[in-house]
């Protein structure tokens, strides 16, 4: 195989980078979201969020380019590129990332975070947009953060829009082009890799 084939996903600038994310995300989770009535349940809440995080991490990486910082990443486009698009997030950032790194990528029960002599949790739902990021006092220590997955899709494209305007350099697209293919044989080797080079060596 030539190593000069270009992936059929690359982009030639970082306005298309961020215009494929936006254009395949509308039509993917768009698409999921305008097939689901959320007056009637049950509503999978947390499945749209599980694929809609990942879209937010990816953006966290190729707009803040940390290298293995994903949480970091996250937690800031959050509180900055985020809160450009509809103030809420900031304050919330690290709260939020350390919710859905835990609860929705490990484990299929929601986390609880304690601390500061208080207990917080997150509801996801299908209730008004307008209660996305609003926290509830349930008891004295208890706090509820209100997280609406409709909210969160339009933000997510509100913030690729706001992308598509700024100079990255070069920067976006390179770092985009870079995630479409993975070299074995010049990856870091760890016992994955050495034998995924055995199974594809066997193929």
């Amino acid at each position: 195989m030539s190593r000069a084939r270009r992936h059929p996903g690359t982009v030639r600038s970082d306005v298309q980078a961020f215009r494929q994310i936006s254009q395949r995300f509308q039509a993917e989770v768009g698409g999921i979201l305008g097939r689901i009535d959320f007056t009637h349940g049950p509503v999978p809440f947390w499945s749209l969020v599980r694929v809609m995080f990942p879209v937010a991490e990816s953006l966290g990486d190729l707009i803040h380019r940390r290298d293995d910082a994903t949480a970091l990443n996250l937690r800031s486009v959050l509180e900055t590129d985020f809160e450009a698009v509809r103030p809420g997030y900031r304050g919330k950032a690290a709260l939020l990332a350390l919710l859905y790194r835990h609860s929705l990528t490990h484990h299929d029960e929601l986390r609880v975070l304690e601390g500061s002599g208080k207990r917080l949790e997150w509801k996801v739902s299908g209730a008004e947009d307008s209660n996305h990021l609003r926290t509830v006092h349930t008891r004295r220590r208890d706090v509820v953060v209100e997280f609406q997955p409709r909210s969160f899709y339009v933000d997510i494209v509100g913030v690729c829009a706001r992308a598509q305007k700024i100079r990255w350099g070069g920067h976006v697209s390179a770092r985009y082009n870079a995630w479409m293919r993975l070299d074995l044989d010049a990856t870091r080797v760890n016992s994955t890799v050495k034998i995924a080079r055995m199974e594809l060596a066997a193929i």
